[in-house]
């Protein structure tokens, strides 16, 4: 069972750590994605500064990991705190794993724009 939590926290980190061909907008907008659009689009552009912005993140973060990680169900993801010192913004990933709820925490070091993801 662990090796199979493992499989998903490093997937999770795959999906987050590959930027998309779509830009933002046309991610959002897509109704299907599929293997040819996997990860996340560019997020460089993104103020952590604005709650438009850290919405828009979380939005993007759950749009892919539910096109991209069928493992999960009923995912959530949180804005939960930016760090402008350290430049990491933290956020929550709650979902169904295995009928059962998992919150994960994932950081998002902002001068290489790369996700950690941790339990």
């Amino acid at each position: 069972m662990k090796t199979l939590f493992f499989s998903l926290i490093r997937n999770i980190c795959n999906i987050l750590n590959t930027r998309s061909s779509l830009s933002c907008s046309d991610f959002q907008e897509c109704s299907k994605l599929s293997a040819i659009h996997f990860g996340l689009p560019s997020i460089t552009h993104l103020s952590m500064e604005s709650k438009i912005e850290r919405q828009l993140l979380c939005n993007l973060v759950e749009k892919s990991i539910n096109a991209f990680e069928h493992r999960l169900n009923f995912i959530n993801v949180d804005f939960t705190h930016y760090d402008s010192l350290k430049k990491e913004a933290k956020l929550s990933l709650k979902a169904e794993y295995n009928e059962d709820d998992i919150i994960l925490n994932l950081i998002l070091k902002i001068s290489i724009w790369e996700f950690i993801v941790y339990e």
